[in-house]
């Protein structure tokens, strides 16, 4: 009972990690962000990382963590990639389960529909594209990742 627990809340934490990280992406590529909001989510990306996945997740997102095969070496190897944020399923990848895909559907689409709900209440004339695009990639992604919380 306590393992399965266990298991459930590394899971949830995984997923949530996963998230963060996507957001955070997003928000240093938009560039429209706030620094604390930017922050927020740096904050929130790391400490679900290292609670999920602990210390080795932390130094294998940083890529300085042990590769794939097991060596403890420190180099990029040719999984590696130069990109932060392709780094981060490699580190959650010991501690992502069924809960994380769980939290990673109910969470694009509480972005896509957040992001429809947001275009169909403004109140200017033009809306921005930007949520049109967000709306769509959250519904669609929630979608995709459904068939894997069922399998």
């Amino acid at each position: 009972m306590r393992s399965a627990l266990r298991r459930a809340l590394r899971g949830i934490l995984s997923g949530i990690s996963a998230l963060a990280f996507v957001a955070l992406g997003g928000a240093l590529y938009a560039r429209a962000a706030p620094p604390r909001v930017v922050a927020g989510l740096a904050v929130v990306a790391v400490g679900t990382l290292l609670a999920a996945g602990g210390r080795s997740a932390v130094l294998r997102l940083l890529g300085r963590g042990p590769t794939p095969d097991g060596d403890g070496t420190a180099d990029a190897s040719a999984d590696d990639s130069d990109w932060w944020l392709a780094r981060v399923e490699p580190a959650l990848d010991d501690s992502w389960n069924r809960w994380s895909e769980v939290v990673l559907t109910v969470g694009l689409a509480a972005v896509g529909v957040g992001s429809f709900a947001l275009l169909a209440t403004h109140s200017g004339e033009d809306p921005p594209l930007g949520l049109l695009v967000t709306g769509t990639l959250g519904i669609n992604g929630a979608l995709m990742t459904l068939a894997f919380v069922f399998e």
